[in-house]
């Protein structure tokens, strides 16, 4: 090949589509660089102010990237509906981290500067992780998402806590990369590819290899979002973390992990549709039941929510084992509004912990509404978001997933996810009686309230009701993302 040969095949990229991620690359290596040089009262200031504005701009140029679609990066990067919806919600997400963040690692002696470039690294790589089929990248950036979560886990100064989710999470964490490495290497013996939509429409290889390359795939990613039996990290590595880095897991790390998988769903072909339904649809089933009968006997909030987190992703596995085009609905639009009333519950909780008497027991709740009314009512919407009560986006959810099952007729995993469901009904009204029907437990302030911590509690708790009213929202996108996946 001449040199002209070479040029002519250098594809130069197509920038626009990657303006999003490129925005917030820049943003992280701009923090990196001001923490090593700034003073640490400079530091207090500038961090999280330019975190902010730098996650703006992306939110920005993701309205610029809804008008350009397509792969650049030679295949290995793609921008269509799917992501644009899911980087909306991601740096939505991510602004109201930063608006709890700073206070709550000043009233725990625990602030850090670097804590704010590994989160926009770790935002970068949940980014890329939503828009790619390529498992070198999807690779690269899970381990970017992974250790961004391992370090921000440990962040707490003199908790012992922190430090042992962190390690649990760091030992099933590497477990679950090196699963899906296997996974991926499998899949590019059947096929001699990397790509997912060239390796689930190739045909002529041994079928076997395409079986447990897959197999490993999901158990890999199964681990990171927390399915049963591969969620024994989840609970302590939630209850460890600063309460906002444990809304960030909760929502974006979830809402990550779970698109490799959603992007696998249109390509599963008729052969595999049985055996992919049994399996997930067992999988789900257990995950939900396991995740609400565990929770009914917690005592730590935190791990009440991490137990229902884990009932949670039982709920979505249970529209992801429907591989037809309503069922990837229901996924996606479960996905993005499990995020927004999760990260909702943990940031009414790292309020609250702000308070030096409080210690995140489930009692301490009693009489909410006396010393603190405005959380106690976001906290009591939360609830019923997680619980299903209309008019939420949890009631659409699970609607949405509900006829997913009843159009491919899964009716025992529909009959399992009513139970699971009434099941939880034990715990989540449990904390709103508590709460409103009973007397104070004790005096409950939290000091030093900022605007951006409230505005972002009324925001987050309005979307949890405007999307469930107005569900077309997230459907103008959700809708043609489903459909364009299964046309190709």
């Amino acid at each position: 090949m001449d040199i002209g040969q070479l040029v002519g095949a250098v594809q130069i990229p197509r920038l626009e589509l990657f303006l999003p991620e490129l925005t917030v690359l820049i943003t992280a290596f701009l923090l990196f660089t001001l923490e090593l040089v700034l003073s640490s009262p400079l530091k207090r200031v500038v961090l999280p102010s330019l975190s902010a504005i730098g996650y703006i701009l992306a939110l920005m140029s993701v309205g610029v990237t809804i008008q350009f679609h397509g792969d650049t990066f030679y295949g290995t990067f793609t921008n269509d509906y799917l992501g644009v919806l899911v980087k909306v919600f991601e740096l939505v997400i991510a602004l109201t981290v930063l608006a709890f963040s700073q206070r709550y690692f000043q009233s725990k002696g625990s602030f850090y500067g670097e804590f704010y470039y590994i989160l926009a690294f770790t935002l970068l790589g949940t980014m890329i992780l939503a828009s790619s089929y390529n498992l070198i990248i999807i690779y690269v950036s899970l381990e970017l998402v992974s250790i961004g979560f391992y370090i921000l886990t440990a962040l707490l100064r003199g908790s012992f806590i922190s430090k042992e989710g962190a390690f649990k999470y760091l030992i099933l964490g590497g477990l679950s990369i090196a699963l899906a490495s296997y996974g991926a290497v499998f899949m590019y013996i059947y096929s001699g590819s990397i790509d997912l939509r060239e390796i689930l429409t190739y045909s002529g290889g041994d079928y076997h290899y395409l079986i447990l390359g897959l197999v490993l795939f999901l158990i890999g990613f199964a681990i990171k979002i927390g399915a049963v039996p591969f969620h024994f990290w989840l609970p302590d590595a939630y209850q460890g973390a600063p309460t906002p880095v444990t809304a960030f897991m909760a929502s974006v790390g979830k809402l990550a992990f779970f698109i490799p998988v959603v992007r696998i769903m249109p390509l599963i072909e008729d052969k595999f549709a049985l055996a992919w339904m049994l399996t997930v649809g067992v999988i789900a089933a257990v995950t939900m039941l396991y995740g609400n009968f565990v929770a009914l006997v917690q005592r730590d909030i935190k791990r009440l929510l991490a137990y229902s987190s884990i009932a949670h992703s039982g709920y979505i596995l249970a529209g992801v084992a429907v591989t037809k085009v309503i069922g990837l609905k229901a996924v996606i639009y479960f996905l993005v509004v499990y995020a927004v009333m999760s990260a909702g519950s943990f940031f009414v909780v790292a309020m609250l912990e702000r308070d030096e008497n409080w210690n995140n027991e489930i009692r301490e709740f009693s009489g909410l509404r006396f010393s603190m009314p405005y959380l106690a009512f976001a906290f009591l919407v939360y609830m019923f978001a997680l619980l299903g009560v209309p008019p939420t986006v949890g009631f659409v959810g699970k609607t949405l997933v509900f006829m997913a099952l009843s159009f491919d007729k899964l009716w025992w995993l529909a009959f399992v996810m009513i139970l699971s469901t009434a099941v939880s009904t034990g715990y989540y009204v449990r904390l709103v009686v508590l709460m409103y029907m009973k007397d104070k437990e004790k005096e409950v302030s939290v000091p030093e309230k900022s605007y951006a911590e409230l505005a972002s509690l009324l925001f987050l708790t309005l979307m949890t009701v405007v999307l469930a009213v107005a569900p077309g929202i997230v459907w103008q996108l959700l809708s043609p993302a489903a459909e364009i996946l299964f046309a190709r």
